[in-house]
């Protein structure tokens, strides 16, 4: 009898044993604080990986209580920063061009190395965006693309769903300069005198169409038809609709010569046959610059367009705004401001205002 009482006990303990085994090996653990001895730093695990809470016990369980209760936080707390730009990197490369794809690797490549690979988006703070995009020793327009370029990422994180929050929403970029530069007809003459053979085609037809530099240096042939210019909308800026260009006669005088001489790939290149770049052009006005004793860029001839097309065309800026690709005149009204500062402009102005009524009293 006692025997099999002492045998029941130890079936009983073996059973214990093996239900205990069985619950640690299929019911997974409910994560809990360690404290890791080395640091002297409290820690958790959510799905395999460390999660620090801090040194302070007492605000480390606060902590973990607060991940526990909000399930969306642990995203925040299992990525970095730097895995979110990869993916970032990768969808922009497959659904952005090759131009944008390299202007966000490379701002995001010089962000990662200021804050490093193990920063967590929940770590990021405006001050440290602040800090890098003000030691990059450029100017302020710049540094507006770059803090664009990091708000774009992690806006387009919270979309996925990678972050539950995008840390730095609402932080305040650094102003851009108004690039208002624009030349008279006497200044474009100054320019035209120093610009050589095959260079003066693309000024020209800037200068004639007011497009911007982007468009002038891709478009091709098979852009042209008849009298106009039409990118497709996934070839245009903002890939939203087609971009159209009205080319007059002596636009379209250069555009079909150099259809002829290049039937497919960009139409405007240098004398060995490569299509114009961002940098050569630049080094080439540059160049013009030093001759004629004033800044000389590409914009300008675009800038030069619209003033002309305001002032001496008499366009209204509505039509200004479609006729240089923007969706509304708002950018207009804000980038030719300089023109409400002419006086004389203003004068003739306001005499048209009241020509008609003129005209009826008479």
């Amino acid at each position: 009898m006692l025997t099999f009482s002492i045998w029941a006990k130890a079936l009983e303990q073996a059973n214990a044993r093996f239900n205990a085994r069985i619950e640690s090996e299929v019911m997974p653990r409910q994560p809990k604080p360690y404290l890791r001895t080395q640091t002297q730093s409290w820690y958790c695990s959510i799905a395999g990986r460390q999660i620090p809470l801090g040194r302070n016990k007492e605000a480390a369980f606060q902590k973990f209580h607060e991940l526990m209760a909000d399930k969306d936080r642990h995203t925040d707390e299992l990525t970095t920063l730097y895995k979110i730009s990869q993916v970032y990197l990768d969808w922009c490369e497959t659904n952005r061009r090759p131009g944008t794809y390299s202007l966000h690797l490379r701002y995001l490549k010089s962000f990662i190395g200021a804050v490093g690979k193990r920063m967590r988006p929940s770590q990021l703070k405006i001050h440290h965006v602040t800090k890098w995009h003000e030691s990059l020793g450029v100017g302020t327009t710049t540094q507006n693309d770059a803090v664009s370029v990091v708000l774009r990422m992690l806006n387009w994180a919270e979309e996925q769903d990678y972050i539950d929050r995008n840390p730095i929403a609402g932080m305040k970029k650094p102003k851009r300069k108004r690039r208002d530069v624009f030349y008279t007809p006497e200044q474009w003459k100054l320019i035209k005198q120093h610009a050589e053979p095959p260079f003066d085609d693309l000024l020209d037809f800037l200068y004639l169409t007011g497009c911007r530099p982007i468009e002038a240096r891709t478009v091709e042939a098979r852009h042209r038809i008849k009298d106009l210019i039409i990118f497709p909308a996934d070839e245009s800026k903002g890939e939203i609709e087609p971009r159209v260009i009205f080319l007059v006669p002596m636009a379209q005088e250069i555009i079909n010569r150099l259809a002829k001489q290049h039937p497919t790939g960009p139409l405007f290149r240098n004398r060995k046959g490569n299509p114009w770049t961002k940098d050569a052009i630049k080094c080439r006005l540059t160049r013009i610059s030093t001759h004629v004793g004033f800044r000389v860029i590409a914009y300008g001839l675009r800038h030069s367009w619209a003033t002309e097309a305001l002032t001496g065309g008499g366009v209204d800026p509505i039509s200004v705004a479609h006729l240089m690709g923007h969706r509304d005149p708002t950018m207009v009204s804000r980038v030719y401001s300089h023109i409400a500062k002419n006086p004389e402009y203003l004068r003739q102005q306001a005499q048209r205002a009241v020509a008609g009524r003129n005209d009826a009293d008479a």
